[in-house]
């Protein structure tokens, strides 16, 4: 048990540490009271462009020495690093041209944006330049292709049954020239789906950069899924017209995946085999290639895939 003096000690240093923080505490504001000279750093974002530029600075900043109440740096220091940006409008605003992309304005937009977001008079702000360079682009636009993207996978023997159809199957998109030029097509947000056995009809977004824009925002695509199964097929080897050649087997099987729909539309006549026989002199065997086959199949094989050969009198 704590006796009274015990208790008296504890008190009194209770007491005491209180008063040193609000002391503290009044320091602080004294001192974040006082102004201070300090360098600031902000990432600038141009808007208002006129109608027919662009701009593509993605990394443009500006530095200035600020004098303000602490208070006020206290506010800078406490933004995130991707917080700490300026607006800057070009409406009605005189710019000079120095080149085709190449443009200037004067220091007073930066200080006026500068001031605004740390609530501070503009005179207080000392940018280290007085003219500042950046670039803008003719605004263009460019048809291009869409790409479907997906990632699926099938419950067993289900898979895709002909070519996935978007529409549109191309778009127009919007930007700078220079970045157009190397557009050739856009790809959709990518299509997920585990253990498909359905049609897949979705609308779906583009992957479109920052710097881009376009006509049309989603797509709609159809992908059609059919049940599959495996069969096979054994026709005769084409010697290619060589009548004195003799191979061995005369015959081989193709094995091949196709929709249970277009199952009874394929027969052996629908496939052509043949011997490779580019310089079969020099060869012991020769190689079996599949050159005709449906285009709603999915070949797993042949075999043989190389037969013996006999050239006879």
């Amino acid at each position: 048990m704590k006796t009274s003096d015990e208790n008296t000690s504890l008190g009194r240093f209770g007491g005491l540490m209180i008063f040193i923080g609000i002391a503290a505490l009044l320091w602080l504001v004294i001192k974040l009271s006082d102004d201070y000279a300090e360098s600031v750093r902000f990432k600038v974002r141009f808007t208002d462009t006129p109608a027919n530029l662009i701009t593509t600075d993605k990394d443009y900043f500006v530095e200035a020495t600020v004098t303000a109440q602490g208070f006020k740096l206290l506010n800078y220091h406490l933004r995130s690093f991707r917080l700490r940006e300026i607006t800057v409008s070009l409406k009605d605003m005189k710019y000079k041209i120095l080149s085709d992309n190449r443009y200037s304005i004067g220091s007073t937009a930066m200080k006026e944006a500068i001031a605004d977001v740390l609530e501070i008079n503009a005179g207080d702000v000392e940018p280290t330049q007085t003219d500042y360079v950046f670039t803008m682009y003719r605004l263009a636009s460019k048809r291009v292709k869409v790409n479907i993207m997906t990632d699926l996978s099938f419950r067993s023997q289900y898979n895709i049954y002909g070519e996935p159809t978007v529409t549109p199957d191309s778009i127009t998109i919007y930007g700078a020239f220079n970045i157009l030029k190397d557009y050739e097509h856009v790809n959709t947000q990518t299509i997920t789906r585990k253990n498909v056995t359905d049609d897949i009809e979705e609308s779906v977004g583009l992957q479109l950069d920052a710097d881009i824009n376009a006509d049309i925002k989603k797509v709609d695509v159809v992908i059609d899924v059919e049940k599959f199964t495996e069969s096979e097929v054994t026709i005769p080897i084409n010697t290619l017209g060589i009548s004195n050649m003799v191979i061995f087997p005369p015959q081989a099987k193709v094995k091949y995946i196709v929709s249970l729909d277009d199952y009874s539309n394929i027969s052996p006549v629908s496939f052509n085999i043949e011997v490779d026989t580019t310089n079969f002199i020099t060869k012991e065997f020769l190689p079996t290639r599949l050159v005709v086959y449906p285009n709603n199949t999915s070949i797993i094989g042949i075999y043989p895939d190389k037969v013996e050969y006999l050239i006879t009198q």
